[in-house]
């Protein structure tokens, strides 16, 4: 998917985001990385014990990003008796995966993390700070929208 990084209006590009995201959804996961997995009911025992390690060894092959949503309940959480404030989400990257990019809501908020290899991302602070910065632009436009 290519994204519309020359579009200037956030809204707009987050429409143009959503909408191939759409598009892809509705083929379903037989398409793409999704597919290994539906593929994968469908070997028998063996095949999972002796391709189980090459398809882990290759999965760069399918995809080098990761992006995954857990919503938590909006309820206060509690740890240790503790109320939980913030939440720092973490997907750990598969061997020659490049970038993990995990997001959580809770209570009202979006809290997101990003995890990489530094040798295939050696600038996720300036990503983190390029995140920081569309979302601050993202909620300035929707400020402006009249409801």
């Amino acid at each position: 998917m290519r994204l519309p990084v020359a579009q200037a209006d956030p809204l707009e590009r987050l429409r143009e985001v959503r909408t191939a995201m759409d598009r892809r959804k509705d083929h379903g996961p037989n398409r793409g990385a999704g597919a290994v997995a539906l593929l994968a009911d469908h070997v028998p025992p063996l095949g999972h014990r002796l391709g189980g390690s090459l398809v882990g060894q290759n999965a760069r092959l399918l995809f080098d990003l990761l992006v995954t949503s857990v919503p938590l309940p909006s309820l206060g959480l509690k740890l240790g008796g503790c109320p939980l404030r913030e939440v720092f989400p973490l997907a750990p990257l598969a061997q020659g995966q490049s970038l993990a990019v995990a997001v959580s809501t809770y209570r009202g908020r979006v809290h997101y993390g990003l995890v990489a290899d530094a040798a295939a991302v050696p600038d996720l602070d300036a990503l983190a700070r390029a995140v920081h910065a569309e979302v601050a632009l993202l909620i300035a436009a929707c400020e402006q929208v009249p409801v």
